[in-house]
């Protein structure tokens, strides 16, 4: 990526990541929040903020023309005059697509509500909406607890809107192009065999690594774990203020976990080899999976490597204290290589390393958008699901505004898109998503993930051993199902 593209690209999305909006507004309505994401329990799918900015219709037009949607089939206007309340975390999607509202209120004749809020805040009100059966809420965003969700009954199907004439035409909406792992994960992650929601971000695991360092210890990217360790000695052992490596040690199911998941399918392992029975938390690919990224972090990472957030490894970068890491193509790229990175110009991506005798199987992580059971307005919510995860407003968001996490293979195909981005993000990315192979959240992942990583934490702590923390992880799960 030339230094011109990447400031571009990065002119608010560098500078904004922590930033956020709160509270409730209208339409395309920008409100000025608190900046912060209220969790401190590390439990976020991938952490992030609704920074950065989009090119709106300051001018009093709109801003995607109503013609790139004129060709569907779809009645738009059949419920003029009604409202809908969406409820949401502080996360770039959000004011990403703010700017572009107005074009489908004035499309259906909907007024959008919008509630955003830190993201522990709104985990707990959106809980509270579905269990006691408030129905505030028409559209809200969906994480890792939704087959906890699904399986209460709190979250509707969207099957039955697909197959409504009036509300969806697919040969307008092309379904296929969305990623796979997006289309899987808005099927309950492989647990559901109907639509828990619509996929709208997407975060792939790549690999960043520092140029400037590269080069001056004549390394070469790596390809297989084994090289990777490799890289991280040498920095580790030839630098005296930066550490060879860095990742998540924290414990939370988006935290520590988010990254061994990786690991542990590239060395053939999987979550569950037999629902809910056999957890495979302590078979030998999790066991080698866990000892490499344990050995790693104790060997070349940073003291107190087990209480390092998502955005503890972003700082760490930032300010040029480690030589490499692997995580979020999509949250990280932006604040690795805009204004708060003391080495913006120096950071390359790269797929994400693997067994030399394993598979290329990066972990993704997918926001989606669902419909509650008791939500008073469920057919106005599937409209704005359809138009906000279509490709006209899409690839606006990304070719227009600072977006960098579709969930559409077309947009990261886009010329003008990669233009914008960079060759070398875009395809890395492309390449990513099209291999990636996410986490499938059961019903209780939050609960048996949580302990799974904690004992991970333990591990990492040097308070017990790689294989004695999954033996323990494995037993914990499983016991969960059985009581």
């Amino acid at each position: 990526m030339t230094n011109s593209n990447r400031r571009k690209f990065l002119k608010a999305t560098g500078v904004g990541l922590l930033g956020g909006l709160a509270g409730c507004t209208r339409g395309g309505d920008s409100s000025g929040g608190d900046g912060s994401d209220g969790s401190s329990d590390g439990s976020d799918g991938s952490g992030g903020s609704d920074g950065g900015t989009s090119t709106s219709g300051s001018d009093g037009e709109l801003a995607i023309p109503l013609s790139e949607y004129e060709d569907a089939d779809i009645d738009w206007r059949q419920f003029e005059g009604s409202s809908i309340n969406i409820g949401a975390v502080q996360h770039p999607w959000v004011s990403a697509i703010k700017p572009a509202v107005p074009v489908f209120e004035e499309l259906t004749g909907i007024d959008v509500v919008w509630n955003v809020l830190p993201e522990q805040q709104f985990r707990t009100k959106r809980q509270t909406d579905v269990s006691t059966g408030a129905g505030q809420f028409d559209v809200f965003y969906m994480d890792q607890v939704v087959n906890q969700f699904r399986e209460e009954g709190w979250i509707q199907p969207l099957d039955p809107f697909f197959d409504d004439d009036s509300l969806f035409d697919e040969d307008w909406y092309e379904p296929d192009d969305l990623f796979e792992a997006s289309r899987w994960q808005a099927h309950g992650g492989g647990y559901s065999d109907t639509w828990t929601g619509m996929p709208i971000t997407v975060e792939v695991q790549t690999q960043f690594y520092r140029e400037d360092l590269y080069d001056k210890h004549d390394l070469e990217v790596a390809e297989t774990l084994e090289e990777f360790r490799q890289n991280a000695q040498t920095i580790h052992e030839n630098e005296s203020d930066v550490v060879g490596t860095v990742g998540r040690g924290d414990k939370g199911y988006g935290m520590n976990i988010y990254i061994l998941n990786t690991f542990l399918r590239q060395n053939g392992a999987e979550l569950w080899d037999s629902f809910p029975d056999d957890s495979g938390l302590d078979s030998d690919g999790v066991i080698n999976a866990a000892d490499w990224y344990v050995s790693l972090l104790q060997d070349y990472g940073p003291e107190g490597a087990s209480t390092q957030t998502w955005s503890d490894v972003l700082s760490t970068m930032q300010e040029g204290r480690a030589g490499h890491i692997v995580s979020d193509a999509n949250l990280f790229w932006p604040g690795l290589t805009g204004s708060d990175s003391s080495v913006a110009d120096n950071i390359g991506i790269a797929k994400a390393p693997s067994p030399a005798d394993g598979q290329f199987s990066p972990n993704a992580f997918n926001w989606q958008i669902s419909t509650s059971k008791n939500a008073q307005n469920s057919e106005q919510a599937f409209l704005f699901m359809v138009w906000a995860s279509s490709q006209p407003t899409n690839t606006w968001m990304h070719v227009e505004g600072d977006a960098a996490f579709s969930v559409r293979q077309s947009v990261w195909e886009n010329d003008e898109f990669r233009s914008r981005v960079g060759e070398n993000f875009a395809q890395v990315t492309l390449e990513s998503l099209q291999a990636a192979a996410p986490d499938p959240f059961d019903r209780r992942y939050p609960e048996w993930g949580q302990r799974y990583s904690e004992e991970l934490q333990r591990a990492i702590a040097g308070q017990k051993s790689a294989e004695e923390a999954m033996t323990q992880a494995a037993s914990i799960a499983e016991d969960i199902y059985s009581n």
